[in-house]
């Protein structure tokens, strides 16, 4: 291991103790009940009896509470072994499941049991803080900046508020990252796998796979670029039909609820954050940086950019129920803020750019409108 390599790994390490301050804060200030990063709701009834009869009293939020209730659910079952028994409990079964990575972690495949798996959604998360940090921190020396930009993952407020309640946006962000660190370093397959994975923990990251495809196409990668945008897809769409065999196909519910018209959330939302300063800075700041990026991502050929720019359209689209408060925002876009802050200090030196050369293969028939 060469010394940038070590300093990287300090640098995750420092991001692993950062998130654990964190959350043995918020154990101390719930009675070291481990429960209260599942987020069970008061007015959730069905997950929150679910988990009484497995766990007798557990934490309560404020009305329905946050996701880690679900993944609670899913991470007792996480293939969907007895629907019946569990991913019927869910509010949108065939939503929530898609994002079985997570869960599968945190509860070793189902082999723990539930008070385990009320702990193990917090290691897993804890781990992918400090995964992700060092990801971002080798990302950062491939862009010739500093290994310490890594804490740009840790002290993303949407990563930090994504584990607080046992959300899955961590453990996908941190999978999305490293996998931009091995396409600059030309380990294609490599990418193609941590991508899969990243699109099993959250299926929006496949956005990540779609913008990082585009890169390398534009790079006159061509086959590169198919693989990396199609076996995710198909990964995750296998997983989709597998839970249509065992769920059904649910006539008549909504399984997607968070998009809806360009800005319409944000304008909707808006009307709310004039008696809330906190919600109105945060959610003005999000889009401002949504711009940002944008601007940044086009006027650069950075990887970063164009990995997450996806989500800067997502955004756009999301619905008053995810602009209504800082924090569900701040968790969505997640990647967006610290793409952003890698784009702003880095070099404008793309990852990649010297150890990225077009194969003759590829160039051969990229013909005449290929950029570079």
């Amino acid at each position: 291991m060469d010394k940038s390599s070590r300093k990287a790994l300090l640098v995750g390490m420092v991001g692993l103790l950062l998130a654990s301050g964190v959350a043995l804060r918020v154990l101390s200030a719930a009675d070291w009940d481990a429960t209260i990063f599942v987020a069970f709701g008061e007015d959730a009834a069905p997950t929150r009896e679910y988990a009484e009869e497995r766990l007798g009293d557990v934490w309560l939020r404020t009305v329905q509470g946050h996701d880690g209730k679900f993944f609670f659910v899913q991470a007792n079952d996480p293939w969907v072994i007895d629907p019946q028994e569990n991913a019927l409990v869910l509010d949108r079964p065939l939503y929530r499941s898609q994002r079985m990575l997570y869960p599968a972690l945190a509860g070793v495949g189902g082999l723990l049991p539930p008070a385990g798996v009320v702990w193990g959604l917090l290691i897993v998360n804890l781990l992918a803080m400090g995964f992700g940090t060092w990801a971002v921190a080798r990302l950062a020396l491939e862009m010739d900046g500093s290994v310490w930009w890594g804490l740009a993952f840790t002290l993303n407020l949407g990563f930090i508020s994504e584990m607080t309640i046992s959300g899955a946006g961590v453990v996908s962000a941190s999978l999305a990252f490293l996998a931009l660190v091995m396409v600059s370093k030309d380990r294609i397959w490599a990418a193609v796998a941590l991508l899969s994975l990243a699109g099993l923990a959250r299926e929006a990251m496949l956005i990540a796979a779609a913008g990082t495809a585009f890169w390398l196409w534009r790079k006159a990668k061509r086959r590169d670029a198919v693989g990396v945008f199609v076996i995710p897809t198909v990964v995750a769409a296998i997983w989709a039909l597998y839970l249509r065999i065992r769920i059904g196909l649910e006539p008549g519910v909504d399984q997607v609820q968070e998009i809806g018209l360009p800005l319409q959330g944000f304008i909707q939302a808006f009307a709310n954050w004039i008696d809330d300063p906190f919600n109105l800075v945060v959610g003005v700041s999000m889009l401002l940086v949504m711009a940002l990026f944008t601007l940044r991502t086009l006027a650069s050929s950075h990887l970063v950019g164009w990995a997450f720019l996806g989500f800067v359209l997502l955004g756009v689209l999301f619905t008053k129920q995810v602009w209504n408060s800082w924090f569900d925002i701040s968790r969505a876009i997640a990647p967006v803020v610290t793409g952003y802050v890698l784009l702003l200090l880095s070099s404008r030196r793309s990852p990649g750019e010297r150890s990225l050369p077009a194969r003759p293969s590829d160039s051969a028939h990229s013909g005449d409108g290929a950029s570079s």
